[in-house]
């Protein structure tokens, strides 16, 4: 989504923090270490995200001419999600409680049974379900220091944003209007934006 095809909607974010002389080693073992790696058997989770290339999202292995152009990083944030239809799962909990309670010899469960049937329900649930598929591009500029993500959607830039930063040890500033003013003015000259007002550039604007 983003790079290669589709519409621009994207993020832009201020690198903070100093790229290491050795990035290029320092890197590739980092993006390997954060790859994507698919749903394991017997795995709980609900999501699982990782580093593709924008070559092909399902092509393993990062090595450095997949992923560094230039002096720019290229890559896809892939996550796969499972998702358990809510009432189909509280239908099979009602299903297996009552098997339980015939078992059991008792019109009632405790607490702790009824979790316990929940957890099993769901686990057994999730083996079955195909993960919906999700990728987003991102490019990082080293000279500029900004990084562009394909998405405008708040949780997909917060999973892009905390992966990021593990992988590369840097934090993300997002970049609009205000802040871009700012990193021109200066810090100390803030109060400055206070008094911006907005104008009309076009006869009638505004009415």
């Amino acid at each position: 989504m983003g790079l290669l095809s589709g519409g621009i909607r994207m993020r832009r974010y201020r690198v903070m923090g100093d790229v290491p002389p050795d990035f290029r080693d320092r890197y590739e073992e980092a993006i390997q270490t954060h790859a994507f790696q698919d749903f394991a058997p017997d795995d709980e989770r609900e999501q699982v995200a990782g580093w593709v290339g924008v070559d092909d999202w399902f092509e393993p292995g990062l090595p450095l001419d997949r992923w560094l152009v230039g002096n720019t990083i290229c890559l896809t944030l892939r996550v796969d999600t499972k998702r358990i239809p809510s009432k189909y799962f509280k239908l099979q909990c009602r299903r297996r409680e009552a098997e339980w309670r015939l078992k059991a010899g008792r019109e009632d469960l405790t607490r702790a049974e009824r979790d316990e049937i929940a957890a099993l329900v769901r686990k057994e649930l999730l083996e079955r379900v195909i993960p919906s598929v999700q990728g987003t591009d991102m490019v990082w500029d080293l000279d500029r220091r900004e990084a562009w993500f394909w998405s405008t959607a708040e949780k997909a830039n917060e999973t892009f944003r905390t992966l990021f930063e593990r992988t590369f040890g840097l934090r993300l500033r997002p970049l609009f209007p205000y802040s871009l003013a700012l990193e021109v003015l200066g810090e100390d000259r803030a109060e400055v934006l206070d008094r911006v007002a907005p104008a009309w550039f076009a006869p009638g604007g505004g009415s």
